[in-house]
């Protein structure tokens, strides 16, 4: 069994796949060969093709091609329409690149199977090859009847009998391309229009009239319906069925033809009894002959032959029974031969079969009292005689004779209508009267049938018929196996109270000569079963069933130790199954008997060969994508001998095109089909050996496509977006409405989930939704729904970043099903907002020294508490470190402060010193080492994180005046544009009422310190103007006395 396999392995809303081997094998590479030049055209510069043909591309080399010193094989993609490889545009791709022979027949192959102009993109990146120079352009192949597309022209599908109906046809090759006049030029074609009922009964169509092309683009074909009813059309070209047939449409009846309208009895007979009611049915036809629903006006008149005298009728009535058929009915009440004459009430025309000629007689027979019994209402056999006796009886069970041509008797097989004809005798006494009383079968010799008068096809003289009786035989003889039904009628009085007998009629024994061998195969291989069909049929053709005991299968040659038969299996259908297995080569004689007695032919010759002398087809197993096609060899794993064999028949597939080019099949599936779709093909080896396999073909739904995406999503950090709703413009298109599919989500550096207020608002829509979220490291958002539902739940997707992450994000999105996955990224804005700096001190520090010595605030090697400063938004700086600047500021209520700066901060270092409350610029310093110290009671810079930081590690205290405490604030400057600005005047940052606010994101207070006076702080270059931290700390100063 063969078996061909896809993978998809598709990204970013690109169906990729690999059209030439996916992975190259490194070949010894020789340092310093030169790359040679690649040049790409049209073989024969033909850049025009056929859906289907071949379009080939020649390579040439410029320069030397040293073979086998490149480290990979010159091996290129081919991409159509951002399609790499074997896509809905292109199959088949193949390439010829023969390094130790001709490098000049190098070729690169394709079929085109999308009509269109198109561009092709040649690539490889180990020889640097970029090219999209080459075009081509598609025009649609011959018409595949299959695909072509049939509806009924401007949507009119209802009708009345007698008009003109038209279909169109948009014709279409074996890939699904439409196909125009201009394509197809003077090309005829012989559509074959046909149509029936439900059914399956034939309706009629008259005139059907090919009309071409019209101006729309479009075959047309014009008919007259006749037949009325829901029909079905059925249209097909070359034995195959257009696409969209069978069509259904309605005729409706035309109007009433009177010349057409037909009456019917329920019995043939025109024997009617006196004061019986006669029955008539007035089937209401058009000039087609279909039924014209209404109660019409009719004239009906009785006349008395001889006389002409018209009759009168008092109790005529009418009624519809069903649509189109009326019932008139009266009481017969004066006996004698009539005419019944039914006519136009308008125009006075006679209906087509009146006059009707019948008779009344005078009569008492009661259908319900007359007696019918014999063996021959049983089950029988056929080609035998059957015999039923009738008693006709009155309303008091008294004998109630009637002349013999007045009983009628119907025998019908229910399976095709056939009628089985037989003799009435009317039942004598030996003596020569009559017999008046009922026949008694236990005392048959006391009556006997004489040369009694009889009624039959060959015996129907006017003397036999009028011959009276009572009583009667019916002998018959049913021919014909099958179910009867018999009816008997006493003029138009049914006994038996109207209901029918049913029976049986058996096939009959054996008849060798109708009976024989009808199939068996003259050359066999050996230790194989071989079937032998026999079909047994009795002396009237009738197929005999159940006799599979009685058969028997014989071995005439000489050599019989070799041979095996196995009992034979009835059918059901009159025909037999019987095995045998030869064990050796060679020639065997065989007969098959019924008990004992030979069928012709017999002896028939069969040759037993060896297995090796017989093709073998093995079935094959193929894998397709719904919008793709794909071209297979089916004989390729198949068996047969002399190594040559051909393809002589397969069937056609039902859900795709297929397309024969040799041993070679091209299967396309239908536009919009996926799932199992299967054909057969039979293969001839030279010896004229025939062997059969099935091809099944699964056509893959291909992984649900977006057809939309967001674009330029926008949120702020630390905030769900949007806020009310979701992101709109998600959309997705899968083949299967009906199948779930998933679809999962997730962010980088945030959170996806779907917005709780669409939930809330669509509870119906939301049962039907699978929502799973995976935490951890993936945090993945899993959505499990068929497509309407997973597109609704796209417009409800929310992101939410990580803490303090700002920049450029993406959200990835995959959609998956059995077959594969489609997966894009989206990308994501997260606007930054001002998140305020900390700094971590503690709440005082204690130092100890002597009056003006230095005294180091921060010691990391003895001090136990931490002293940072830092910015959340320095993690998702988008810049270099070195750009995230803040001003950072201390000062003291009293001593004096001292830093030893890098000199880069020479330009943005202030100071305040012990004199002043005013910050001024620095005037003078030294630098020793790139680095400057500053003392003063206030210090500040504009630096990196790293510079306040260094900054204080190396802050030193000089006490003056023996204080024993102090203070120092700290004040660290934001970004521009993060956060909402605190109140401020005179364009600069003021802390009021002798009290430090420390200042959180909501502008609430977060610590308060005492402060002894009012701190200026003005506003300094972009960077600082939004959100200020300030931070005191207590310093207690032990001084010591030496």
């Amino acid at each position: 069994m063969m078996t061909l396999k896809l993978v998809y392995t598709t990204h970013t809303l690109l169906f990729t796949a690999s059209l030439f081997p996916p992975f190259s094998i490194p070949l010894a590479k020789s340092e310093g060969v030169p790359m040679p030049g690649l040049a790409f055209s049209w073989l024969d510069n033909n850049d025009t093709f056929m859906a289907g043909d071949i379009a080939t591309i020649k390579v040439k080399v410029l320069g030397n091609f040293e073979a086998h010193k490149y480290k990979y094989p010159f091996n290129p993609n081919i991409t159509v329409s951002e399609k790499m490889g074997n896509s809905s545009y292109i199959s088949g791709v193949s390439s010829h690149f023969d390094v130790d022979v001709d490098v000049d027949n190098w070729r690169i192959s394709f079929v085109p199977i999308m009509v269109g102009l198109f561009n092709v993109l040649i690539t490889d990146d180990h020889f640097k090859v970029l090219d999209s120079s080459l075009h081509f352009r598609v025009t649609p192949g011959r018409m595949y009847p299959s695909t072509a597309v049939v509806s009924w022209m401007g949507g009119v599908n209802k009708f009345v009998a007698g008009t003109k109906a038209a279909v169109v046809i948009l014709p279409k090759d074996a890939f699904g391309n439409n196909i125009s006049s201009t394509n197809e030029g003077s090309i005829s074609y012989n559509f074959g229009l046909a149509a029936s009922f439900t059914n399956g009964s034939v309706a009629s169509l008259l005139n059907v009239c090919n009309k071409g092309w019209n101006e729309l683009g479009y075959l047309s074909i014009e008919f007259i319906v006749a037949t009325a009813g829901s029909l079905l059309l059925h249209v097909e070209e070359e034995n195959q069925t257009l696409s969209g047939t069978p069509l259904p449409f309605k005729v409706n009846p035309g109007a009433l033809d009177f010349s057409h309208c037909v009456t019917q009895w329920n019995t043939e007979m025109k024997f009617f009894q006196l004061f019986s009611v006669m029955d008539t049915f007035i089937h209401q036809r058009d000039q087609y002959g279909n039924l014209v629903p209404g109660l019409y006006a009719f004239d009906v008149e009785v006349i008395e032959k001889g006389t002409n005298l018209s009759m009168p009728i008092s109790d005529l009535h009418f009624k519809e029974v069903e649509p189109g058929i009326q019932l008139f009915s009266f009481t017969l009440e004066e006996p004698g031969n009539f005419m019944l004459m039914i006519s136009d009430k308008e125009q006075n025309n006679l209906l087509s079969n009146m006059p009707y000629d019948f008779t009344v007689y005078i009569g008492y027979c009661d259908g319900f009292n007359s007696i019918i019994n014999g063996f021959g209402l049983n089950n029988s056999i056929a080609g035998e005689v059957a015999r039923f006796s009738v008693f006709l009886k009155d309303a008091y069970l008294y004998p109630s004779p009637v002349e013999l041509e007045r009983l009628q008797v119907q025998i019908v097989r229910e399976l095709d209508s056939h009628q089985v004809h037989p003799s009435i005798y009317p039942m004598e006494n030996v003596n020569g009267s009559w017999s008046t009383g009922i026949l008694n079968y236990g005392a048959s010799s006391h009556i006997e049938l004489a040369s009694a008068p009889t009624v039959s096809s060959h015996n129907n003289s006017v003397e036999n018929r009028k011959v009276k009786a009572s009583s009667f035989n019916v002998v018959y003889k049913p021919e014909k196996s099958g179910i009867y039904k018999l009816s008997v009628f006493c003029g138009n009085i049914p006994l038996n109270g109207g209901r029918a007998f049913r029976k049986e009629v058996s096939a009959g024994d054996v008849n060798i000569s109708l009976s024989g061998v009808t199939k068996f195969v003259p050359k066999v291989p050996k230790l194989i079963k071989n079937e032998i069909i026999v079909q047994l049929m009795d002396s009237f053709s009738n197929p005999v069933l159940a006799q599979q005991s009685r058969l028997k299968l014989e071995i005439g040659s000489i050599n019989s130790s070799g041979f095996s038969t196995w009992m034979f299996v009835d059918n059901m259908d009159g025909s037999y199954s019987g095995l045998y297995l030869a064990k050796d080569v060679g020639t065997y004689e065989i007969c098959a008997s019924f008990d004992g007695k030979r069928f012709l032919p017999c002896p028939f010759g069969v040759n037993v060969y060896s297995r090796e002398y017989f093709p073998k087809a093995y079935n094959d197993i193929i894998f397709v994508w719904e919008d793709e096609s794909i071209a297979f060899d089916a004989v390729e794993n198949d068996y047969f001998a002399g190594g040559n064999a051909s393809i002589v028949d397969y069937s056609k597939p039902c859900h795709g095109s297929l397309l024969q080019y040799g041993r070679i099949f091209r299967y396309t599936p239908y536009k919009g089909f996926y799932g199992n779709d299967s054909f057969s093909y039979t293969v001839s080896d030279v010896n004229g050996n025939l062997a059969s396999a099935d091809v099944n073909i699964s056509v893959l739904s291909v992984p649900p496509q977006f057809i939309s995406i967001p674009r330029h999503l926008q949120v702020t950090e630390d905030i769900i977006g949007p806020r009310f709703g979701g992101f709109s413009g998600f959309e997705m298109i899968y083949s299967d409405f009906i199948e779930n599919i998933t679809v999962t989500l997730n962010a980088r550096h945030g959170t996806v989930f779907l917005s709780p207020m669409l939930m809330q608002f669509w509870q119906p829509m939301w049962s039907e939704l699978s929502i799973e979220k995976r935490d951890g490291k993936a945090k993945d958002l899993i959505l499990v729904g068929r497509l309407e539902v997973i597109n609704f739940a796209l417009q409800s997707v929310q992101y939410l970043g990580n803490e303090n992450f700002s920049g450029d994000d993406t959200i990835w999105v995959a959609a998956m099903n059995n077959n594969g996955v489609n997966d894009l990224d989206v990308p994501i804005f997260v606007e930054p907002i001002n998140d305020p700096p900390f700094i971590n001190v503690p709440a005082f520090i204690i130092l100890a020294g002597k009056e003006k010595e230095e005294m180091l605030i921060f010691d990391r090697q003895k001090d136990k508490f931490d002293f940072t400063i830092g910015d959340p938004d320095l993690l998702n700086f988008p810049g270099n470190e070195s750009q995230f600047l803040v001003m950072f500021s201390v000062e003291v209520n009293s001593g004096i402060l001292s830093i030893n700066l890098p000199a880069k901060l020479v330009s943005t270092t202030e100071l305040k010193l012990k004199s002043s409350y005013q910050w001024q610029p620095l005037q003078t310093f030294v630098t020793i080492s790139k680095h400057f110290m500053v003392k003063a009671k206030g210090i500040r810079f504009r630096g990196t994180i790293n510079d306040c930081n260094d900054a204080m590690q190396q802050l030193s205290y000089h006490l003056f005046d023996f204080w024993l405490s102090d203070a120092f604030m700290h004040t660290l400057g934001c970004r521009k544009h993060w956060v909402e600005k605190l109140d401020h005047g005179n364009n600069g940052y003021q802390i009021l009422s002798e009290v430090c606010y420390i200042a959180n994101l909501n502008g609430a207070v977060a610590r308060q310190y005492p402060s002894s006076k009012s701190i200026i702080f003005n506003h300094i270059e972009w960077w600082i103007n939004d959100l200020i931290l300030v931070t005191y700390c207590i310093l207690v100063v032990e001084t010591r006395l030496d």
